[in-house]
């Protein structure tokens, strides 16, 4: 089996479901090989193109998994879905993101919003705001509000550029453009220069002229931005709910910290990806694809689900929190937000590399004021009509 570790706690609680697996099944015994997270992408697509996968290897959604798909390497898994979605465990929602043509070829683990506001609940207060704004008009005052009291407004370190996409636009576009934008521009029925999405392009514009980041935006990285905040350098931090778990754990005792959802639109839509998921090998035949198949099913469970909520994730599944968690109140505020908000797609889960390279190079230009949001548009749409 094929595993990549992220996170530390994620890696040990994979590992102890392993081994229970292995103690509970006799004729049936796993090995795992794991690999650091920055090294697995290049891992899979290496071994996928030499045909030598695991039986079982983590995947990653849409545009990603796609080439495995087209390229015969993951096996259907039609015939055992059924296991997961009679029972309600999981529903087509969560598993859109790994079906293609009607097929689907994996299941997640967890889910993952890529977009929250993290604010400071003290700062605001001092400048008069009881509660965080809940109209974009008032979340700009906000924003010049914290700029007139030397404070930054919302730190951002996008040096690795998928934080502008994935945490940013693909929201931000969504409330302009509605959830089947992006499958739209494919049919050939929309595009990247229609108005709308060049409206999503200039918040970014608007917020950079503004002063609503920091200047050295482009060279801060996400984890920096993380720490910019918790040192008070800013009021606001946006970013999705693994920045939740790094501030609940670095965040100094006394930080009163608040979560919130971008206001802008007539929708509250959080663009969301689900994750942490697995496949099979294609090749897997007879008793080898049964042993496999009988994995899947054990591990993908209400259990394995719940022990992800104890771990501070927000699961793909739709389990009852075990009564005996006691959540931070910014984590509980994060999952009722979640459980609220209807989900965007995540460009960088659904464009093919090459155009999200170009969304991702042209949002960094209009930060530094190389190209306008027309423009931007029309290299990112001249980029789709060469796919």
């Amino acid at each position: 089996m094929g595993f990549c570790n992220p996170d530390r706690d994620d890696f040990i609680y994979t590992m102890d479901r392993v081994e229970q697996f292995n103690e509970e099944h006799d004729h049936i015994h796993l090995n795992v090989e794991t690999t650091a997270h920055a090294d697995y992408r290049t891992r899979l697509n290496t071994q996928a193109a030499g045909g030598q996968l695991p039986d079982i290897f983590q995947v990653f959604p849409g545009a990603e998994l796609s080439p495995l798909v087209d390229g015969g390497a993951v096996h259907s898994l039609n015939h055992i879905r059924d296991h997961w979605l009679d029972d309600g465990l999981l529903d087509e929602v969560a598993l859109e993101d790994f079906s293609f043509d009607g097929e689907t070829y994996a299941i997640p683990s967890v889910q993952n919003p890529t977009s929250f506001v993290f604010y400071d609940k003290d700062m605001i207060a001092e400048l008069g705001y009881s509660e965080f704004p809940d109209t974009y008009d008032e979340f700009l005052s906000l924003i010049v509000d914290l700029r007139e009291s030397g404070t930054t407004p919302i730190s951002l370190g996008n040096s690795a550029p998928w934080v502008l996409q994935s945490v940013y636009i693909s929201t931000i576009a969504d409330r302009f453009t509605g959830n089947d934008f992006l499958e739209d521009v494919f049919a050939g029925e929309r595009a990247f220069t229609d108005p709308d999405f060049v409206s999503a392009l200039a918040v970014i514009e608007e917020l950079t002229e503004m002063g609503a980041f920091n200047e050295d935006l482009n060279t801060m990285d996400s984890n920096q931005m993380i720490e910019y905040f918790l040192q008070g350098r800013s009021g606001m931090v946006i970013d999705g709910n693994w920045g939740a778990i790094s501030i609940l754990a670095n965040k100094p005792e006394d930080k009163n910290v608040g979560i919130a959802i971008i206001p802008l639109g007539d929708t509250n839509t959080v663009s969301t990806v689900y994750g942490n998921a697995w496949s099979l090998n294609s090749n897997l035949e007879g008793e080898e694809l049964e042993a496999a198949e009988t994995f899947m099913k054990w591990m993908f469970n209400e259990e394995h689900y719940q022990g992800l909520i104890g771990l501070g994730r927000v699961v793909a599944a739709d389990v009852d929190v075990p009564e005996d968690i006691e959540f931070d109140e910014l984590f509980a505020e994060m999952l009722e937000l979640t459980n609220t908000a209807p989900p965007a797609p995540v460009y960088d889960a659904v464009l093919p590399q090459a155009v999200n390279n170009v969304l991702e190079n042209e949002l960094q230009a209009i930060t530094i004021g190389r190209s306008t949001p027309e423009e931007s548009a029309q290299k990112i749409q001249e980029q789709v009509n060469t796919e």
